[in-house]
């Protein structure tokens, strides 16, 4: 089987088509008459402010100095592997001919040709002058974690130590209600500074140092009464 290779050559510079190469000849033994050329519609779109032509030509000539063959893979079996290569290849036929499809030699296509190689020739990155520098992250005097830090601050300094015995029975109380507490949730409940609340803590509580309740105070042995009050009430 005698096959035929389509190229495609864009004019930009010679404007003389060569037509040396423009014999047709088949395998059977048939030829046909020199500079055959056969016209073919192309898609119709715009480039620029140029069109492109609808109609080219096709030149058809003899192939020199190369040995050219079409090659069919075997993808049956793969299925859904279809992009893996197989390796089972099986020769289709040799390629005799070649097919230049030329555009028409017009001014027009000529200076669409040059606008297309000056906008390739532009860089995708331009330099731009800044007369001014421009601030994403406006700068900020105070920010919101030391507003609350503040606050915090000033919560703490405002808070009287009440009596001791009264803070460390609303103390037992919060127990009553969880097992495991920090120090900052036992602050917010008795409403006294942290330093006070940590004193009253070292002595009627244990500090917890590895997981899963790492960090958190717990009643000491003595204090938990409500381990007792379970036993009893099942």
């Amino acid at each position: 089987m005698n096959l035929f290779v389509l190229i495609e050559i864009p004019l930009v510079h010679d404007k003389e088509a060569s037509s040396s190469d423009s014999l047709l000849n088949s395998t059977s033994g048939n030829s046909l008459s020199a500079s055959r050329s056969n016209r073919v519609g192309a898609v119709k779109s715009k480039q620029a402010s140029f069109t492109i032509p609808d109609e080219h030509s096709f030149v058809i000539g003899d192939i020199r100095n190369q040995s050219l063959a079409v090659l069919c893979e075997d993808k049956s079996g793969l299925n859904e592997d279809a992009d893996i290569c197989s390796g089972r290849l099986s020769i289709e036929g040799r390629v005799v001919k070649r097919a230049d499809c030329r555009p028409p030699q017009t001014a027009d296509y000529m200076r669409m040709k040059i606008k297309q190689i000056e906008k390739s020739s532009q860089p995708k990155r331009h330099v731009k002058q800044m007369e001014k520098a421009e601030v994403k992250f406006k700068p900020i005097a105070v920010h919101a974690e030391m507003l609350a830090r503040e606050k915090q601050k000033k919560e703490g300094a405002k808070t009287v130590r009440a009596d001791k015995d009264v803070v460390r029975q609303a103390i037992f109380h919060a127990f009553e209600k969880h097992q495991y507490y920090r120090l900052i949730d036992l602050q917010k409940l008795t409403s006294q500074p942290p330093g006070f609340v940590k004193e009253i803590l070292t002595e009627i509580a244990v500090y917890n140092t590895m997981p899963p309740h790492k960090s958190m105070w717990e009643l000491k042995p003595e204090y938990r009464s409500y381990r007792k009050d379970k036993k009893e009430t099942e």
